[in-house]
């Protein structure tokens, strides 16, 4: 019976190890599995002021290209002066179809592991 147990939960834990983060469901306003947040429908303007807001909060754990990303998107037209950079400036991801998700509300953990989604999602802007 102990055995029937430990293989049983092996199971579980080695099925979702399995997962990536790319295949962990998320929906825009209430985070996917974990607490993270959708952020493949983020705007330019959300995705510099998150990143504003990630490396002022040292949340990247030290990532080199943010700085040069952040300072990429700023010189945008219409970046900076958007309501979506104000909002991320804030720590709010905004998705696609109108959901948000606060950094200042999660845990350390999820809101290193957003920066760095933030981070990815935002280099496809350039």
């Amino acid at each position: 019976m102990i055995r029937f147990r430990h293989a049983t939960l092996f199971a579980v834990l080695s099925a979702a190890a399995a997962l990536s983060s790319a295949q962990l469901p998320s929906i825009p306003g209430v985070g996917g599995l974990g607490g993270l947040p959708n952020v493949s429908g983020m705007g330019m303007g959300n995705a510099a002021g998150v990143l504003g807001y990630c490396t002022k909060n040292k949340l990247l754990g030290g990532s080199s290209g943010a700085s040069s990303v952040l300072g990429t998107l700023q010189k945008k037209p219409g970046v900076t002066s958007s309501k979506e950079f104000a909002a991320g400036q804030a720590g709010k991801i905004l998705g696609g179809k109108g959901g948000s998700f606060s950094l200042d509300s999660a845990a350390a953990p999820v809101k290193s592991q957003a920066c760095g989604m933030v981070l990815k999602q935002a280099k496809h802007f350039l």
